[in-house]
């Protein structure tokens, strides 16, 4: 679990410096969908070395990128719908980190579910975590500086590695 933490908190945090620069180098739309990919590929592909011993195949890697990328764009277009509704900035980034956490958690239940039963749970966890996680961000934004995206993929990481590891006890405990 400590592998899977780490991946996920320096996916978050790397794939998050790199996503900004994509996104100030390119621009518009294609640019801000570009940083979701960016991002949600770094993610993807650290996350993807620490559970590929486990999970065959490429498909947590896949899953973890398009369902990323998806919720990324997704979660921001509604979370600028209600902002401009509502005006509450706190609902951008909250309704944002819960949909980007529910597309991605969505594509990786897919794979999970060939592994693990009541496997829709990670659903949840996956929503939670990136709430969780954003959440501890925003509430700390002042202090963190450089380090913001670090802690935000470490609680995500950390609520996701926990998941995991009951999920993997568990089905040791069953065989």
């Amino acid at each position: 679990m400590p592998l899977w933490i780490i991946a996920t908190a320096l996916g978050y945090a790397i794939g998050g410096r790199v996503s900004a620069y994509v996104h100030d180098l390119i621009g518009g739309n294609l640019g801000v969908i570009l940083s979701f990919a960016v991002m949600s590929l770094a993610i993807a592909f650290l996350q993807w070395l620490v559970i590929r011993k486990y999970i065959t195949g490429l498909s947590w890697f896949w899953a973890t990128l398009i369902g990323g990328t998806v919720g990324g764009q997704f979660g921001t277009c509604a979370s600028f719908q209600l902002s401009m509704t509502y005006g509450d900035a706190v609902d951008l980034v909250m309704v944002y980190a819960c949909l980007r956490g529910l597309s991605m958690g969505g594509m990786q239940w897919i794979v999970l579910k060939q592994y693990f039963k009541e496997s829709e749970l990670w659903i949840l966890v996956s929503t939670a975590s990136w709430y969780g996680g954003v959440w501890v961000g925003w509430m700390l934004i002042s202090k963190l500086g450089d380090f913001l995206t670090l802690t935000i993929g470490s609680v995500y990481g950390l609520l996701t590695g926990l998941a995991l590891l009951a999920m993997f006890r568990i089905m040791s405990n069953t065989k």
